[in-house]
């Protein structure tokens, strides 16, 4: 079967599971970007006319413009190294040098090809967003690599940069890309337009500039209407075209976090208002959807997880500064997730389980699993919680810009409560978390199901065990490595033979089918879970080889001594000859 006929067949499937509503929204998104296209071409603009009167009380930032000294100045004494690095990546970003997705100091040369993929040669073309193919590597290169650029997260780097050191150079650096980035990226052309979730997050660095450098010498005259027109013009598009049925996950939710935002900060847009309440709903909505019982992300990654707590930590904080009454059972929700992320953090690293997106809301540069603690800093002073702040080894830069110098007196009130040592089973998301004598040494074990719907973010990794002593990776999931490329890697990495489990005859758990969807998903079961007074023992199973010719059934044993031995036992239930490969991938 050619990859044309694979792909029809695929959206043919896709077109037969819509229901109507679906369809109905998918005609009328597909409807309006024609009609912004025609508009476009006769030379009509998108940004409406702003209100001239706002009632209501003022909106608030994190912070207010007369406390941003104060943070500096804070910043500096409590993170020295990370006011140093601000700088020092604020004088690369002005010899266009930028660090993107663990790539270091990528040249963009004298003038930024806001299009280009650099990494790979290559330059998406300039055509209305709806037209360009953006996960067609041999079209655009890795859409990723450009939009991470795009997201214009390294403009609040530069806005941070000015106001710790005075320097008017990064100002001004900052708003000669906020004028040429306008200039090469008219509505609606482009692939940065392509996305609602890469606008969404360009809108939130927006707000963020704006906010550090408000009532600052270095704020052009006139400035506030340009980045509320740009401001406005993004939001509609994001509006438009939600994720609703696309991509309902963390794309969906980053989304409603910018319209919330937007809606709450610029009341002078005519649509703020209803941005605002359709954001939180939709925040509220995803909150309860999204977030599983046992209060795990239902992607299946740990990566996606911490991602998606951001958003709401974010989203939390903004609601509360603005007086805005915060359902109990999202806040339940929020200190779930920081409960369960506080679980699988014991060992010192958490496990690269799923998909790594490599995109941060904060700090883009802190997308290492090393800083998957982070969020523990900022939820130990939301909630009182020093096991919380015991896991998170430190205070953070975004914790002292979101919640402030009360927010730092907090934190450091709190004494450090020494996290409990039991072992821990979320049966929903299929983890089971082995922990010993020893409160570093950790075992965690997947007998969850792939992933949400299609399992876009999930692995193949049904039964694959990581382990960790003491913050060293013993055991490890290799990883995600790329979303889009020219040869086979994204499938290698997310993979059966990529992660700590069986293989049976050369094939995958489960059939790749696309570089976001998975076909034949596993079932995948926990047969028994025993967490004793000086021992573990997990028993769980798996169909994925069912579909072979000859049926064949995975079966893992885990036991485990308190005292700190493992014991592993696999067993291939099924008739016939079978080629079987066990795989252990060291850290």
């Amino acid at each position: 079967m050619s990859s044309e006929t694979a792909a029809l067949k695929r959206v043919y499937r896709r077109v037969l599971a819509m229901d109507r509503a679906e369809i109905a929204d998918r005609v009328r998104q597909q409807s309006m970007a024609r009609l912004d296209l025609a508009r476009y071409k006769a030379g009509m603009g998108f940004a409406p006319r702003m209100l001239a009167t706002v009632s209501g009380a003022q909106p608030r930032f994190f912070f207010s413009p007369d406390a941003v000294p104060e943070l500096c100045s804070r910043l500096r004494q409590l993170f020295p190294e990370t006011a140093k690095q601000i700088i020092e990546r604020a004088e690369r970003i002005c010899e266009h040098r930028f660090d993107l997705l663990g790539y270091d100091a990528v040249d963009y040369g004298s003038e930024i090809d806001w299009h280009c993929d650099p990494i790979h040669g290559k330059r998406a073309p300039r055509k209305p967003w709806f037209q360009i193919k953006y996960l067609d590597f041999a079209e655009v290169g890795d859409s990723k690599v450009t939009w991470e650029l795009n997201r214009h997260q390294h403009l609040v780097t530069l806005a941070k940069a000015y106001r710790l050191s005075g320097n008017e150079k990064f100002a001004a650096e900052l708003f000669r890309q906020w004028e040429h980035w306008h200039a090469k990226n008219p509505y609606p052309i482009g692939i940065n337009w392509a996305s609602s979730l890469e606008v969404a997050f360009r809108s939130l660095s927006w707000l963020w500039v704006y906010f550090l450098l408000l009532d600052s010498p270095a704020m052009p005259e006139g400035f506030r209407a340009a980045w509320l027109r740009a401001l406005a013009i993004s939001g509609r598009h994001i509006d438009c075209y939600l994720s609703t049925y696309f991509s309902p996950n963390t794309h969906l939710l980053g989304e409603a976090v910018a319209l919330f935002f937007i809606g709450t900060l610029c009341p002078e847009i005519p649509a703020a208002r209803r941005w605002r309440q359709r954001g939180w709903n939709i925040v509220q909505q995803e909150a309860g959807r999204q977030v599983q019982g046992d209060g795990l992300h239902f992607e299946q990654s740990l990566y996606y997880h911490v991602y998606a707590l951001d958003l709401f930590i974010h989203t939390a904080v903004l609601a509360s500064v603005n007086q805005r009454s915060m359902p109990a059972e999202f806040d339940r929700t929020l200190e779930r997730m920081l409960e369960a992320l506080s679980v699988l953090a014991r060992g010192g690293t958490v496990p690269q389980l799923g998909d790594d997106d490599g995109g941060r809301l904060f700090d883009p540069s802190r997308n290492r699993n090393l800083h998957m603690h982070d969020p523990l800093a900022t939820g130990a002073a939301l909630f009182g919680r020093g096991d919380f702040k015991a896991l998170a080894g430190g205070l953070r830069e975004e914790t002292l810009w979101l919640l402030g110098e009360s927010g730092v007196a907090e934190f450091e009130r709190l004494p450090q409560v020494e996290p409990a040592r039991k072992s821990v089973a979320f049966p929903v998301a299929g983890l089971y978390v082995m922990s010993g004598d020893d409160p570093k040494r950790q075992l965690v074990i997947d007998a969850g199901p792939q992933g949400a719907h299609t399992a876009g973010h999930g692995h193949a990794d049904a039964l694959s065990l990581t382990a960790s002593s003491g913050g060293c990776e013993l055991l490890i999931d290799s990883g995600t490595f790329e979303y889009v490329g020219a040869d086979g890697e994204r499938n290698h990495f997310r993979g059966t033979r990529a992660h700590n489990t069986l293989l049976v005859a050369g094939r995958n758990q489960a059939e790749p089918r696309g570089p976001f969807s998975w076909g034949r998903l596993p079932h995948v079961q926990a047969e028994g879970w025993i967490s004793g007074k000086t021992f573990d023992l997990f028993a769980g199973s798996h169909d994925g080889y069912c579909r072979l010719p000859n049926a064949v059934v995975h079966r893992r044993y885990v036991f485990a001594l308190k005292s700190g031995a493992w014991l592993v036992r696999d067993l291939a239930l099924g008739y016939g000859e079978h080629q079987l490969e066990l795989f252990w991938h060291l850290g």
